[in-house]
């Protein structure tokens, strides 16, 4: 097969193997509540306070609804309608709707609830014994400080879903009555209005035209009267207001925050990045240069859009935005393509950009379609982490450096490439082992930096620069891996295949500091960072890489080529 069909079959099976990313989400088993056809414009304007953080019930919707189903809508229910029927119409539609997303084996089998189904219904899980008994025995664990189970941890995921549905569903949780005293003040929920809820403190006036507002509001969407529904929303939304006494956020504030939900900057990226990769793929193929012409500014599209995506997050929250895995995923897949246009800027070798941009779709179709373990939301600071100049020195150098081990990343599968299609294709090989060469030097200079600002802020922080936590350890590690195959270059004891398969498999170091620590070993000081899921993707992405790269030392094997006239100690 000659080089160009390859690439052609590359191109194929990237596209292939990431629709299913896409589609990850299975499809639902039957007919939901009919969406009433309102106009929710003003709903999505009232804000709420949520985990100490104040934000548009659009978001907070968005969230829950995430949270819960696992989709951003339900059935082509927006977020916000969905909300509102748990709130009024819980009992008549929703029920017995299975909307409640479960995907793990293990707990749907300690549940005694059918495997195969991944949505399940409130009234299927409601008085479960088996999963009060997981989520207890999962609370004594970490008591203990002993690790959970897989499945114990999804036992609190599900009991989490189960609780915010509830809350939405008491009215509890729709604190969107303000507190005169302040933003920073614990706001009300919307029950307060009703007979009997709790005290708040409004003048007589404004609170009995409050409360009528939003009992015609409610009274409308339970006859589906969208006329109705209209203006009382909107009045609702004046009269809430008006019992801020001037604590509200801004019409700017609420505008940006509606804004970044409803463009969705981060998934508009990857589909841009996977145009552009398209045509660039497409020209190194057929060598037009029309191909290039096009790409180019797909990508640079992307680029900029995931940009202005992480600008309006740092807006609405305050503060770099890498403060959980979701956030941190967004940030190391723009430094990824960040820097391949630098090194593509300094040697104008397109394959470049293609090789990396494949890390950047693949992490930002995962953060797009994996809420359960990428929680998309945006979040108030633990107290650890209140402090932004430690937070963007450390934080963004070290998660840069796995940005710029990700390139290399790339570029060291290139170089597998054509060790196992083209094993005496030096010129190809010695260019593109310079690319990862680069790429690796910029990771490890970033990756030393933030090693050693983390010990400064730990000591600001802990009292102590260095306490061998396994976050602090698997950075060490991380970085001594890339050390040793530096010196392993220069020393000449890793050349061609060996230099680019031990840089390659040096990114597991990386992915263990990153994933590993937080999500597999779940132990240690930096359990602001703590997750659960996702093991089978990197477990897939695993063996995939070393049946690549044992494929591509048969290959090279066979060829008889020489190591020191494929990369030469001089390069």
């Amino acid at each position: 097969m000659s080089y160009l069909k390859l690439m052609v079959v590359l191109g194929l099976a990237l596209e292939v193997a990431l629709a299913p990313l896409a589609l990850a989400l299975p499809q639902v088993p039957h007919e939901a509540p009919v969406p009433r056809g309102f106009d929710f414009t003003a709903a999505r304007k009232l804000v709420i306070q949520d985990r100490g953080r104040t934000k548009p019930l659009e978001s907070f919707a968005t969230d829950s609804v995430l949270y819960i189903t696992g989709k951003r809508t339900w059935k082509k229910i927006e977020a916000v309608e969905v909300l509102f029927g748990w709130l009024i119409a819980y009992d008549r539609e929703w029920e017995e709707e299975p909307f409640i997303r479960i995907d793990h084996k293990g707990l749907k089998s300690e549940l005694k609830i059918d495997v195969e189904r991944n949505y399940f219904s409130p009234k299927e899980l409601e008085g479960s014994t088996d999963l009060t008994r997981l989520v207890r025995d999962a609370g004594e664990k970490s008591r203990r400080k002993e690790r959970q189970t897989e499945t114990e941890k999804k036992a609190v995921q599900l009991q989490g879903q189960l609780g915010l549905l509830q809350a939405v569903v008491s009215g509890q949780a729709l604190t969107i009555l303000p507190n005169p005293g302040g933003l920073d003040k614990a706001w009300f929920p919307i029950v307060s209005l009703t007979a009997g809820g709790e005290p708040v403190p409004y003048p007589e006036a404004p609170l009995r035209a409050a409360s009528e507002t939003v009992r015609q509001m409610l009274d409308s969407f339970i006859a589906s009267d969208a006329n109705a529904w209209k203006s009382a929303s909107e009045a609702t939304l004046l009269k809430v207001r008006d019992l801020a006494n001037g604590a509200y956020p801004t019409e700017g504030e609420i505008s940006r925050e509606l804004h970044y939900q409803q463009l969705r900057p981060f998934h508009w990226s990857w589909i841009l990045y996977t145009l552009g990769f398209i045509f660039l793929l497409g020209g190194i193929i057929g060598r037009g240069v029309w191909w290039n012409r096009v790409g180019l500014p797909f990508l640079a599209c992307g680029f900029i859009l995931h940009s202005y995506g992480f600008i309006l997050r740092c807006l609405i929250a305050g503060r770099p935005p890498v403060t959980n895995m979701y956030e941190s995923v967004l940030w190391v897949t723009w430094g990824c393509l960040l820097f391949a246009f630098v090194i593509w800027g300094v040697y104008r070798n397109t394959t470049i950009l293609v090789a990396s941009v494949v890390f950047s779709i693949a992490g930002l179709v995962l953060g797009d379609n994996l809420p359960a373990v990428l929680d998309p939301g945006i979040h108030p600071l633990e107290p650890v982490l209140r402090s932004n100049f430690w937070l963007t020195i450390h934080v963004l150098t070290i998660t840069l450096s796995y940005a710029a081990f990700a390139v290399s990343l790339c570029l060291g599968n290139v170089v597998l490439w054509q060790y196992l299609f083209n094993p005496k294709g030096t010129e190809k090989i010695q260019a593109f082992s310079l690319y990862m060469y680069r790429a690796m030097q910029i990771g490890v200079v970033l990756l030393a930096a933030g090693t050693i600002l983390g010990g400064v802020w730990a000591d600001y922080s802990w009292g102590r620069f260095w306490g061998w936590d396994p976050k602090e350890v698997w950075a060490l590690i991380a970085l001594l891996l890339y050390l040793a195959v530096l010196h392993g270059r220069f020393t000449g004891w890793l050349r061609g295949f060996g230099f680019a398969a031990t840089t390659v498999m040096s990114f597991l170091g990386v992915l263990m500091a990153w994933y590993g620590v937080n999500f597999v070993l779940g132990v240690g000081l930096h359990s602001y960072g703590f997750g659960t899921g996702g093991l089978g993707y990197v477990l897939t992405y695993f063996f995939a890489q070393l049946g690549f790269m044992l494929a591509s030392y048969i290959s090279y094997r066979r060829s008889g080529a020489t190591p020191a006239a494929i990369f030469p100690r001089s390069a």
